[in-house]
């Protein structure tokens, strides 16, 4: 069956979905396993495991069996028919998705006033996305890094915003009917485990929350690709967003047939370019995948969170030119469902939070008291000055950074910072002879994430997310030359 949306077939089609209980979307229903009466519905995040009465097996998703078989792609793609021609000028996301074959609205309902969404006529057979739907049951499984757990709607709604909070530094608007999006990248929906990031396929997460005007929390998600199409889009028009931070959107427009989707509202932040084309984001952390050419930051703009009309099976759906950098989500039945959950009126603001999986804060899953480790790094908020000693220091994971080629396999300490602009970091560090004690910027907890490194000192143009600084003990043979030091950071 495929679905073209038209105004007359909208509330059948929903009806018909909704009662369905399909494997869609990688699980047995909404609950997952055992999610009945007996479920924990404590509102609070429950990390403390050995108390956990919400624990279960496994939430049984097959997310491995739906996207096993589909691989990395070598190369660019062949475009589909209806592919446009890009006419945004170099930097701007290219939009050259077919166009729809028209547009409609459907009645918002929501009360207080607000716009009724328009949306695109396409023709796809992708199913709606199970966890895209309201709450059908009490709870739903998580596949958390302590195990499975259920969670309450609301339960969700808090780790979600903790997520959000604690990773990017920045508050969410928990005001009544206010959108926030959280994207997770490399995570399947329901879980928040690195999954390796296959180029060109829908196997990230999108999660839309609000508090309605009655104090109910909500929660939609659903399956997404968060980075770049594997085709060919030209000079510095494709890229992929940076993780860990913020960005800012409206309710809005997008596509060459213009419908309403949530526009990015920003232009020249910090992106990467995907420079060969494999729709893959090729550094030291992530690995290399050919063609040959390093990827780099510049600025970018247009990455609008939009829909990409693709048939099922969900695994096998490729994202080719439905995006050169924006956030797509497969198939008009979870769009519609999106949008007219996300939509309010024509100009509102939306917060982004996009998150790297690898990079969640660790207080969201355990409790972390922070002491400089990489479990749980000293927080700091700029401008900082600290001291410390290496010789004390809890942590030696770190031996050799790819920005450098110098032994520092000695002891380290970690320090994480967030900032929501843009500036010079300057970062000193200063300890007394022999000690000696090198600083490294790195944008993730991995020692090929290093973004600038420093003897004494370094600067570093930075925009707005996470990162971390690493206070490493210099080794020269058998020479360890730890010690103390104070270290000084700080944004003109």
């Amino acid at each position: 069956m495929r679905f073209e949306y038209m105004p007359w077939v909208l509330l059948t089609l929903t009806l018909t979905v909704a009662a369905c209980e399909t494997k869609s979307g990688g699980q047995a229903s909404d609950g997952g396993a055992d999610s009945g009466a007996d479920a924990d519905t404590d509102s609070d995040s429950d990390t403390d495991t050995g108390s956990d009465t919400s624990a279960v097996e496994s939430c049984y998703f097959d997310y491995d069996e739906q996207f096993g078989n589909s691989s990395s792609m070598g190369g660019a793609n062949t475009a589909p028919t209806g592919t446009i021609e890009n006419t945004e000028p170099p930097g701007w996301t290219a939009h050259i998705e077919p166009p729809a074959s028209g547009t409609y609205t459907i009645p918002a309902d929501k009360g207080g006033g607000k716009a009724d969404p328009v949306l695109p006529i396409y023709n796809d057979d992708m199913p709606l996305f199970e966890r895209g739907m309201d709450w059908s049951q009490e709870t739903r499984c998580y596949e958390l890094p302590y195990g499975a757990h259920l969670r309450t709607q609301e339960q969700a709604y808090d780790m979600y915003r903790e997520i959000a909070e604690q990773t990017t530094g920045i508050p969410m608007d928990t005001g009544a009917e206010v959108r926030s999006v959280v994207g997770i990248r490399g995570a399947y929906p329901g879980t928040f485990q690195w999954h390796d990031n296959t180029p060109d396929l829908f196997n990230d997460t999108l999660v839309l929350l609000w508090v309605d005007a009655g104090g109910q929390k909500h929660v939609r998600e659903f399956a997404v690709h968060t980075d770049v199409g594997n085709y060919s889009f030209g000079f510095e028009s494709s890229s992929s967003l940076r993780p860990n931070r913020r960005y800012h959107y409206i309710n809005g427009w997008h596509g060459s047939t213009p419908y309403n989707a949530l526009h990015i509202d920003e232009i020249y932040y910090r992106v990467r370019d995907d420079t060969n084309n494999n729709g893959h984001w090729d550094d030291d952390r992530n690995g290399w995948l050919p063609p040959t050419g390093d990827d780099y930051f510049r600025p970018g703009s247009g990455h609008n969170i939009h829909m990409g009309s693709v048939d099922a099976p969900l695994g096998s759906a490729h994202v080719n030119v439905w995006s050169a950098g924006c956030q797509v989500i497969p198939g008009m039945a979870s769009w519609i469902e999106f949008i007219y959950a996300a939509w309010t009126n024509e100009g509102d603001h939306v917060d982004y939070f996009l998150v790297d999986v690898r990079d969640i804060h660790p207080s969201v899953w355990y409790p972390c008291e922070p002491d400089g480790t990489h479990e749980c790094p000293f927080e700091i908020d700029l401008p900082a000055n600290e001291t410390g000693d290496t010789s004390l220091a809890l942590s030696d994971s770190f031996d050799l950074y790819n920005c450098s080629n110098v032994d520092e396999s000695g002891n380290e300490i970690v320090y994480v910072f967030t900032t929501d602009y843009e500036g010079t970091l300057n970062v000193t560090v200063d300890c007394d002879t022999p000690v000696d004690i090198d600083i490294h910027l790195l944008e993730g907890d991995d020692q090929n994430a290093c973004l600038a490194r420093g003897h004494e000192s370094f600067t570093y143009d930075i925009t707005p997310g996470r990162y971390l600084i690493t206070a490493d003990t210099f080794v020269d043979g058998a020479d360890e030359f730890e010690g103390e030091f104070a270290l000084a950071v700080w944004i003109d």
